[in-house]
């Protein structure tokens, strides 16, 4: 009987001694920066999503994500954390009002693959300029 008691009473005191764990999120709040070669300020800039090449993909679960609109340089998304390949092409009005078509393919492949584990992540993404400033 005396060891019954003690092996409940040992076993209540585990239960009460366990701490809840803060589950670790499966998600990224993901910043993307967009960078011109020439440092040029991007107002806004939206990803033609219509071309076999642009994708935000996670290599670990083949899920695509959408990109944001670009507003001042910077979007912001959520996304499972993971490694993601990362291309596109973009249509960015500069600050004097030109539009640019841009492409960024920095990290299109399993080498430049982007790692994201963290709560919150920021990545800038050097942009290719594909051609010529034109005016509104």
């Amino acid at each position: 009987m005396r060891l019954k008691i003690f092996s409940i009473f040992a076993l209540l005191l585990a239960a009460a001694s366990c701490e809840k764990a803060e589950p670790d999120t499966l998600f990224c709040n993901l910043t993307l920066s967009a960078s011109l070669p020439d440092g040029a300020a991007i107002v806004r800039m939206e990803v033609d999503k219509s071309l076999e090449s642009t994708y935000m993909r996670n290599v670990n679960n083949r899920m695509e994500y959408d990109f944001p609109v670009f507003v001042n340089n910077r979007g912001a998304l959520r996304v499972q954390k993971g490694v993601y390949l990362i291309s596109f092409d973009a249509k960015a009005t500069l600050q004097d009002g030109s539009i640019v078509r841009v492409r960024s393919s920095e990290h299109s492949n399993a080498e430049r693959a982007v790692t994201l584990l963290g709560e919150r992540e920021e990545i800038t993404l050097n942009l290719t300029l594909l051609n010529q400033a034109t005016k509104k």
